[in-house]
Formats: structure tokens, sequence, C-alpha cells
């Protein structure tokens, strides 16, 4: 694997696939390539779902019982950290790679085989200092897979298909997180298996992705030589500049954070909120999880073609806000098993139908056409950060305000702010 020099003002060499005619909807390779894609996402936001929620949480809460809450969130925001910086790095490296194997397949097949081989070495940590290492590495490498894993769309599919390629994606996102929650939960009695076991199948998923959609060798780019301060200088955009893009970093921040601030601290919720025993917990996580699978389905099916046809944006992602305030309240008034179930649905819908809209709305407020990747990377940062730093400020927020009913208030004003951000935007209706 090498690295080619920046090209400095002109577009990145396109792969050998980009400049091949489109296919014909529904070829062979397509099929492929699509049904590949979203295998590989699952078992990677499976990841997501299952450790931070489940599989961490009952390991810090073993190791460290009377202080489970603050050692998770120290845990998790060193980690969010470490992905913050892989994320965006390791896509606009992957840009600049050549040779027989390609730009992404590098990338991919690295980040899978050292992420799933920290997570094995997670499962056999035995104090703080090991999980925090060993997640922060996790996290990097997971992410130096997940960054050239989303460019292979922009990359390998005509763009007439990839509407398609999109709704995938992001129902494949949301499978991973639901199903690695709900598996996670059977391994609570044996975390360093399960461990494992997540970490084998994103190996092997990616395996099979890359045998099977073989990526074409790349050219080096012609241009200068590559320099770090170039390099790290592209990522920022001015929010002087550049307005749109900013409320919308911000509103995606926001939203996701108030929306991770409860769905991360589910078992803690359950446990010390509701008062119910760790067994019991650990029965309703996944439970909760199938109930929110129904309505995030279908509304990630009809608002994204529902937002096309109206041509508007906006109207969406206050309705989901609004949606999210009240399925965070149910718990905070009625607190009862039955009122985390109602909020399981609820949320459910009103992220489904965030989620149908986000991208879209992404993709209109890009400020330079030639850098769509690296603007898009950067904007990912909005959606990655917030659901790694989740439980670290769930953790700040119940030690400095007094307890779980301030969670769920600040999770509320969190989506609320989320919708108020998006407000100022002026090229999106």
């Amino acid at each position: 694997m090498t690295t080619g020099p920046i090209r400095i003002g002109h577009e990145t060499q396109p792969s050998a696939d980009a400049q091949q005619p489109p296919d014909r909807p529904g070829r062979p390779g397509e099929r492929r390539l699509l049904t590949g894609l979203m295998a590989n996402s699952i078992t990677l936001y499976a990841i997501y779902g299952a450790v931070p929620a489940v599989l961490l949480a009952n390991l810090v809460a073993d190791v460290d019982p009377a202080n489970k809450s603050t050692s998770l969130g120290i845990i998790s925001a060193v980690g969010a950290f470490g992905a913050m910086l892989a994320n965006p790095i390791a896509g606009a490296l992957s840009d600049r790679t050549h040779g027989r194997f390609g730009r992404r397949a590098p990338w991919m097949a690295g980040g899978a085989l050292l992420g799933g081989l920290s997570l094995i070495t997670l499962g056999l940590g035995n104090n703080l200092l090991w999980i925090g290492v060993a997640w922060t590495l996790a996290q990097i490498f997971l992410n130096g897979l997940q960054a050239p894993l989303t460019a292979v769309i922009p990359d390998r599919t005509p763009e007439h298909r990839r509407g398609v390629f999109s709704s995938a994606a992001g129902l494949a996102q949301m499978l991973g997180a639901v199903v690695g929650t709900a598996v996670a939960a059977g391994f609570a009695d044996a975390l360093g298996l399960g461990f494992a076991a997540f970490g084998v199948f994103v190996i092997i998923g990616t395996a099979i992705f890359l045998l099977l959609n073989k990526e074409p060798a790349a050219a080096a780019p012609e241009g200068e030589p590559f320099r770090w301060k170039t390099f790290l200088a592209g990522f920022w955009v001015s929010p002087r500049r550049h307005p749109d893009f900013a409320w919308a970093f911000l509103g995606r921040f926001l939203l996701v954070l108030g929306y991770y601030c409860i769905s991360s601290y589910q078992l803690y919720i359950l446990d010390d909120y509701l008062g119910l025993t760790r067994d019991r917990a650990n029965d309703l996580v996944p439970l909760l999880s199938v109930a929110m699978l129904p309505g995030m389905i279908a509304m990630i099916v009809v608002s994204g073609p529902w937002s096309d046809r109206v041509g508007r944006r906006k109207p969406f992602v206050v309705a989901s806000s609004i949606g999210m305030a009240i399925s965070l309240a149910l718990p905070l008034i009625l607190h009862s098993e039955a009122s985390m179930f109602a909020y399981a649905v609820c949320s459910g819908c009103a992220f489904g139908m965030y989620m149908a809209v986000d991208t879209a709305l992404m993709t209109q407020v890009l400020p330079r056409p030639d850098n769509a990747a690296k603007d898009m990377g950067v904007l990912n940062i909005a959606n990655a950060l917030p659901q790694a730093l989740a439980p670290a400020v769930a953790a700040a927020v119940i030690a400095v305000l007094g307890g779980y009913s301030a969670l769920f208030v600040t999770g509320i004003v969190l989506v609320l702010l989320g919708a108020v951000s998006i407000l100022p935007i002026r090229t999106v209706r």
C-alpha cells in the first residue's frame, strides 16, 4: 500500500471503475456490489450497536461497579477522539493511495483485521486501562475501515443508481446497530466470547466483500509532493464563508448527540433509573431494539421519497426532532417499563424519518463540488463523534445534574436545538 502525492487545486484521479460506462440497473455486478456493501456495513455497524450499549457497558460495570457511569464515559470519550481523527484522515489517505490492489481495499482489509483483533483483545481486559486502550485502538482501526467503505458508492456506482445504494447503506447502518444490540445481549454472561464473535464477524464480512468485489489497480496521481500541513488544512471549512455548511454540521451534531445520550445508556437506565435487576435489564435491551425496528424501517422507506416529491427537507428534520423529544419525555414522566417501550417505538419512527432526509440535506450544503468526498467526510464527524461522545456526556450530566431525569431533559433540549440549528440554512427549504 502506497500513498501518492496530493494534487493541489485539481480533482483526485478517478479510479478505473469510475471511468467505465455506467452499469445497467440490476446487472449481476451491481447486485453483488449492493449486497456486499450491505453485508459489510451490517457487520461494522453491529459493533457500534453491540459494544458501547451492551458489551462495553457490562464489562466496565464488572470491573468498576461503584463508578461504572463515570468510567464508561471517560473510556468512550478517549475512543471518540481516536475515531474523530481516524475517519477523515483514513478516507483522505485512501483517496491518495495507489497500487495493484486499488485505493480502498488495502485500508479496508487493514482496518477490519486490526479492528477485529482489538475487539478480541478488549474482551480479555480485566482493568480500566486495558479496556480503554483496546477500545480506543478498535475505534481507530474500525474507522479506518469505515471511511474507505463509504467511498465505494461514489467510486463504483453510476449516479442514476446512487439513491438505491444510499438507501441500502442507511438500512444497513440501522439494521446492524439493532441486530448488534440484540445479539450482544445474548453474550451478557460471556463478554469475552461476545467481543471475539463481533471481531471475527467484521473480519469475515470485509474479506468476503473484497474477494467478491475486487477493486482495480489505481495509478499514482500527479501533483505536488505530500505535505501534512496542506493535507490537514484541507479539512477546515470556514463557517463565515460557508454558513449553511456550518449550520448543517451543528444541527446534525446536536440531534445525534441527544438521541445517543439516551440510547447508549439504556442498560443503566433500566438498571438504575427503573430499578430493574441486571438480568432483567439485559433481557429488555434487545426487546427495545426490536420495538424500534418497524417504525424506523417504515419511515426510512417513506420519508425520503416524500421529501423529494415536496422538494423540502427542513420540515422533516423539525418533525423528527419533535418526535424524538416526545419519545424522551415518556419515560421521564411515566417512569415504567411500558414507557420505555413507548419511547422505543416513537424514537424509532422519529430517527427513521431523520435518517431518510439527513444525507439529502447534507449534499445540498456542500461548499465545494470538486471536494465533495472530503466535505462529506467532515460532515460525517458530526454523525460519528456524538455517537462516541454520548456516553461521556451522559455520565457528566448524571454526575453533575443529579441523575437520569436530568439526562432525559438534556436529551430533549439537544434534539430540539438540533432542529433549530437547521432553520438558518438558506440553500435548503
